[in-house]
């Protein structure tokens, strides 16, 4: 029996005329359950490459869903169960590409001028963090993605969806 977002996913992909995939998205020291573990071959660390590469693998992961091993999907599946939640990601951009678009969110100018780290990949603010947003930024956060969802105590909630 297929998981609530790969039966989610299923009906989404019918539904849109693009080839479209999906996205796990982590913080890695919910993923390792408060330890550092080995990045997973499908996923791509979002500070890989930034002046914080140093934190990559304790930091933000974008994980391609179909080509994760069986033993990250359950790990997935776990973290959706519960209260650490995973945010999942329908897009059309290509795994490096949407990693490098979210990538470049990972920092907010804040009002007085400094620089703040966006915590968007930690599901459980996700959702306070996207009602925060005006609706220009709302669309230019999401551009990259169909669907934007978040799965924290079993439950699917959707933060954006594209007509």
């Amino acid at each position: 029996m297929p998981s609530n977002i790969e039966a989610y996913f299923a009906r989404r992909k019918a539904q849109v005329s693009l080839p479209v995939r999906l996205y796990a998205l982590v913080d890695a020291l919910l993923y390792g359950r408060g330890e550092i573990v080995e990045r997973p071959a499908a996923a791509v660390g979002l500070f890989d490459g930034t002046p914080d590469a140093s934190l990559a693998d304790a930091g933000p992961w974008l994980i391609d869903f179909e080509e994760a091993p069986d033993s990250v999907k359950q790990s997935l599946f776990a973290l959706g169960a519960g209260a650490e939640g995973v945010s999942w990601l329908v897009s059309a951009f290509p795994f490096p590409v949407l990693a490098d678009e979210l990538a470049g969110r990972l920092n907010a100018r804040m009002p007085d001028g400094r620089t703040a780290l966006l915590r968007f990949y930690d599901a459980r603010l996700m959702t306070e963090i996207a009602d925060l947003f005006s609706f220009t930024q709302r669309t230019e956060f999401f551009v990259p993605t169909f669907d934007w969802l978040v799965e924290i105590n079993g439950e699917l909630m959707r933060v954006h969806r594209h007509a």
